[in-house]
């Protein structure tokens, strides 16, 4: 049995009424080689993860199935065999992110492009999707240096019927992808909203997050998430400290202009910095904030905090259908971009769920 902290956090007197327990930390998969930051659970359970391409020595595969604890490239082909050199179009170059669309089962994957921090490689930024019916990739957005300009990152995605919703956090902006017509609008490029607020500082164990010259890290347009009914789009940078809102249908209004659409996006909430986020079906946003994954209400109050120092920065979510959580751990706050140089990571790195 694994030991965890189990911590109700109140914030007020006010909330003590509402507080609930916080559910058990479980352990589903371990690795030792690379840090993995993305996770998705299908409708009938299967279990995916992402290794980005973050180090130099990273190796492929790039995207695993994993099965009675095996990690398995998936799918098995010319996807997971990406070299310096390759054409990047059709091979997973650098991973961060995946994605269930429930609706249909597919998995969508998010491909930056970006090995290594060295930039994008041109015509490797895209989005790729999946049949897992027949586990064969059924269609390649790939994105131009328009839509995804040198120093873009595409972070996440997030999906509503005909639409798909992408965070770029390198440059920051927000995309909004036609499925059916494959056309992308590149939306919120010049707003402040999809930028890193220059004071806003991370600190891990009071340490001030900073690269080898003692510059802090940017993160922009990062976490994103759809509300229950599909009709708000929430989104923010990993160091907050806000967490934005804008109507879906105003994002899909060709007739706004950039100002316009901007002026029609508030401030949600206040935010800590983060590693994910996700909404439940009632509302409930679960953070991944340092060490911890806490539970807010729909009216910003919070329900528990799961407190366990395995959680070095706690990533990305996947919610399975029987509404068990998984969230990877990848570890990002340890990496030598954020230490100073350092490389504080250590392995294992691992795979959590937990049931509230």
């Amino acid at each position: 049995m694994l030991k965890t902290i189990l911590l109700t956090c109140m914030l007020g007197v006010s909330q003590i009424v509402n507080a609930q327990k916080a559910p058990q930390l479980n352990v589903v998969a371990t690795t030792s080689e690379r840090n993995w930051n993305g996770i998705a659970v299908s409708n009938d359970n299967r279990l995916f993860a992402n290794f980005p391409r973050f180090d130099k020595a990273s190796d492929n595969p790039s995207l695993v199935e994993i099965k009675d604890g095996k990690e398995i490239p998936f799918p098995q082909n010319e996807w997971n065999m990406w070299q310096p050199g390759k054409n990047p179009e059709n091979a997973f170059v650098s991973l961060n992110a995946l994605y269930i669309n429930r609706d249909d089962n597919h998995l969508w994957v998010i491909d930056p492009g970006d090995p290594f921090f060295e930039g994008n490689i041109p015509g490797a930024p895209k989005v790729v999707e999946i049949d897992l019916a027949t586990n064969k990739v059924i269609n390649v957005f790939l994105m131009d240096n328009q839509m995804a300009p040198q120093g873009s990152h595409l972070n996440d995605i997030r999906i509503d019927g005909h639409w798909a919703f992408i965070t770029d956090s390198g440059t920051g902006a927000i995309l909004v992808l036609n499925r059916d017509t494959k056309k992308v609008r590149r939306l919120l490029a010049n707003s402040q909203v999809t930028k890193a607020d220059p004071n806003a500082q991370a600190y891990i164990d009071g340490y001030r997050l900073q690269d080898k010259n003692g510059k802090a890290p940017v993160s922009n347009a990062d976490q994103i998430e759809l509300s229950p009914d599909k009709k708000t789009l929430y989104f923010m940078g990993s160091f907050g400290p806000n967490l934005y809102r804008v109507a879906v249908a105003d994002l899909l209004n060709e007739n706004l202009s950039e100002n316009e659409l901007a002026q029609k996006i508030s401030i949600d909430r206040k935010m800590k910095p983060v590693g994910g986020i996700v909404m439940d079906k009632k509302g409930n946003l679960y953070l991944s904030e340092t060490g911890t994954i806490r539970c807010e209400s729909p009216d910003k109050k919070t329900l528990w905090t799961i407190k366990d120092k395995r959680l070095v920065w706690p990533d990305a979510y996947s919610i399975a259908p029987d509404g068990t959580f998984y969230l990877v751990v990848a570890q990002i706050s340890s990496m030598p971009k954020m230490r100073g140089g350092k490389d504080l990571r250590k392995p294992p790195y691992y795979i959590f769920s937990f049931k509230p």
